[in-house]
């Protein structure tokens, strides 16, 4: 075993002839930086968590920044039993200040920065190393659980319980700046220092520390980092466990202090930056975002310091520095204060005129009354609420400016799912979307006037849970039980499921982030299809056709060179739609037996300006079961001839028909012949034949195409052949 001793901070620190009775060189993998000031409470709590890791071959850096408690104590009778643990001592200099002196003595291939309050999972270490090691990473990003020292804190920094939980849609290697974009454009980057493991290397390389004397350093430690790594990736796993307590840096006050540390980040980004020049545009637009939520965190932490007491603050800075402050932080502070003082205004006006309408007859007799104060300040003009004064949550939101990702009351994801006799598969299929990784999301069950026990099955969930919600009607089919549930849906995006199929755990999450990062109208994914009767499972390539995706997302049909209902099929289970593009395209499905949602997918196909693509299996659909939509065709077998012809004559209406005709002839020629071929039935075949003769392919003008206007030649002597028998 290597003997660390005890390190004094400015001794010349050498890989091996420090060290006595040398009996074995060891490569150590990562060294762990614990900075330690006044945290007796909570360092042995922190510090085993470091010394149980199950990847041994490690390095405890603790940094004794000046501590004036037992602290070091309590490290030091720990370090007399673990030799991996190294103890720096040094005046006390701030958080950066301890980080630097660690980072200069660690020998480590990798670097982790532990807070002293809190601790990390035992396995952590091994798995970030195990993914590093083999993907080549400069960093690797994972995510934290918060956890509160009393009830009071929870109640009053609630937000952060969820704040450290990342999707795991940045599980692919990348640049560090693509994984900013991706992140920062969600909302989603956290420039903690403590929730990434990083190269040592490519910190020396590129001359990284802590910027010493500020708070907020890892703001601008984080994005540093990830502009300079070549190479990362982010693992969805909370490893780290982050105390919210009582005077905390996040917790904590010290105003103008927050407020200059946020004002030095943006300052020494803006210059770090310019040994770059970024063309991409999600990169500059997420730069440019980020730098606007430390200037808007800099205003908010000096909101309510009287200008004055912000210039006495300044006094002792450069004059450079007093200007630049003053530009970035201090006229935004002094605008948003205006606008509280009109605020405060509006809101003691609104409460007196309140006050008169209570004691008017109007408001005894119970009459409505819509009251807008005179000359009404012009963020709330159009907020009106009867019965009410002036409604002020509008104001509220405009002036803390606030951004946040997922709203507790917000809903994401509106799952509806009608349900005609679903019992048989119904409770796996709840339990399924109970379990989905993203929570905020509603499903709607509509019972199609089920005859088995799905209503009661649907009843015994929606008392378990609230995010269910179930619709009754009287059977009409599954297209008109989708509009209904959309008349109710609330959420940000819609998705169209079948009780009888399988879904992710992750189906809702990867889909919904895949949509806000690409700002779609509709998100198209990947699926297998298991067979009930054999038990075998494949994948349905033909729901997505990976070769005539474009290269670039997202896509419009115009970008699909005549083929955008080629690349997936009319099933509206592999795809998502953002609801208020449902809405104002004014798309419904048909009420047809079947087929019902050609309709509504491919139009929704044609008029979508943003069509992205999550490449993952997310859904698996169960077929020959002999009870599903399918197995009845028979019973209607040209409902899909009323759902391509109302579909074209839709696109006619507006204005469409031409930009999408090729891609329509050839989808209509190939799903035609398929429909004869899977009729169901000798007598429902001859039916369809004779419809798409006497009327189907003359209605679609077939005969003025030329052979090489059909991607599929097999299809077209097929038809040339159904042409040559009716003579």
């Amino acid at each position: 075993m290597l003997n660390y001793g005890i390190l004094n901070y400015g001794k010349q620190r050498n890989s091996y002839a420090h060290y006595n009775n040398i009996k074995e060189i060891v490569v150590i993998k990562v060294s762990v930086i614990i900075p330690i000031y006044n945290v007796e409470k909570y360092i042995e709590e922190c510090l085993l968590s470091a010394m149980r890791q199950t990847l041994k071959e490690i390095e405890i850096i603790c940094v004794n920044d000046g501590t004036r408690d037992d602290s070091m104590q309590i490290v030091r009778r720990y370090a007399e039993e673990d030799e991996r643990i190294v103890i720096i001592d040094k005046e006390n200099g701030g958080l950066s200040s301890a980080r630097n002196a660690g980072i200069k003595a660690a020998q480590g291939e990798y670097l982790y920065f532990l807070d002293s309050d809190d601790y990390i999972a035992e396995n952590m270490l091994e798995v970030l190393f195990s993914e590093c090691d083999r993907d080549n990473l400069d960093v690797i990003y994972f995510d934290a659980e918060a956890f509160f020292e009393t009830p009071e804190l929870e109640e009053q920094h609630g937000h952060f319980k969820d704040y450290y939980r990342r999707p795991s849609m940045f599980e692919d290697v990348v640049s560090g700046p693509e994984l900013f974009a991706r992140m920062e454009n969600l909302h989603l980057f956290r420039p903690s220092a403590c929730l990434q493991m990083l190269r040592r290397d490519m910190l020396l390389n590129n001359s990284i520390f802590f910027f010493e004397g500020i708070v907020h350093e890892d703001n601008l430690f984080s994005l540093q980092t990830i502009f300079a790594a070549e190479r990362v990736k982010h693992i969805a796993t909370p490893f780290y466990k982050r105390r919210v307590r009582e005077e905390s840096i996040m917790t904590g006050g010290q105003e103008f202090r927050r407020s200059y540390g946020y004002y030095i980040c943006i300052t020494e980004f803006n210059r770090f930056l310019k040994q770059f020049d970024f063309r991409d545009r999600d990169i500059v637009r997420a730069i440019n975002h980020r730098i606007y939520v430390m200037q808007s965190n800099a205003a908010k932490a000096v909101r309510t310091m009287p200008l004055e007491e912000i210039d006495n603050e300044l006094a002792g800075y450069p004059m450079e520095t007093q200007i630049w402050y003053a530009m970035l932080v201090k006229r935004l502070v002094e605008e948003r204060q205006v606008q509280q003082e009109k605020y405060d205004l509006l809101k003691t006006k609104s409460n007196k005129r309140m006050e008169e309408l209570k004691s008017s007859t109007s408001f005894r007799a119970g009459k409505a009354v819509t009251v807008v104060p005179r000359k009404g300040y012009h963020l709330v003009k159009n907020i009106r609420q009867k019965g009410l004064p002036c409604t002020l949550y509008g104001i509220k939101r405009k002036l803390t400016n606030e951004k946040r990702d997922l709203e507790p009351d917000r809903i994401c994801v509106s799952v509806i799912i009608p349900m005609y006799n679903a019992q048989r598969y119904l409770r796996e299929c709840l339990d399924l979307l109970l379990r989905q990784t993203l929570k905020s999301i509603e499903i709607i069950c509509v019972n199609d006037g089920s005859t088995d026990g799905t209503e009661k099955l649907l009843r015994e969930y929606e008392s378990k849970d609230s995010r269910i919600k179930v619709l009754d009607q009287e059977n009409q089919g599954a297209g008109i039980a989708r509009n209904n549930g959309m008349k109710v849906a609330q959420g940000e995006y819609f998705l169209f499921l079948d009780a009888d199929d399988i879904f992710h755990e992750k189906l809702c999450e990867e889909a919904y982030y895949k949509a806000k990062y690409d700002m779609a109208d509709i998100v198209l994914f990947q699926a297998y299809r298991y067979n009930v009767q054999t038990c075998e499972k494949e994948e349905m390539n033909w729901v997505l056709r990976d070769n005539l995706l474009t290269q670039r997302l997202p896509f419009s049909a115009k970008d699909t060179n005549g083929q955008i209902f080629q690349i997936t099929t009319a099933c509206p289970w592999s795809k998502m739609f953002r609801a208020d593009f449902v809405k104002k395209q004014r798309l419904e499905f048909q009420n047809t037996k079947n087929a019902n949602d050609v309709f509504f997918v491919r139009m929704a196909l044609a008029v979508a300006g943003r069509i992205t693509v999550v490449k993952k299996r997310l859904i698996t659909y169960r077929f020959n079961d002999g009870s599903n939509t399918q197995s009845r065709k028979a019973e209607a077998p040209v409902e899909f001839y009323k759902a391509f012809k109302a579909l074209k004559l839709e696109l006619q209406k507006r204005g469409l028909y031409k930009a999408v005709e090729r891609s329509y002839v050839n989808m209509v020629l190939t799903e035609s012949l398929f429909n004869l071929r899977t009729a169901g039935s000798e007598d429902a075949g001859q039916t369809v034949k004779k419809l798409l003769l006497e009327e189907g392919f003359a209605f679609f003008e077939l005969e003025k195409y030329a052979e090489s206007y059909f991607y599929n030649k097999k299809d077209y002597k097929e038809y040339q052949t159904l042409l040559k028998t009716n003579k």
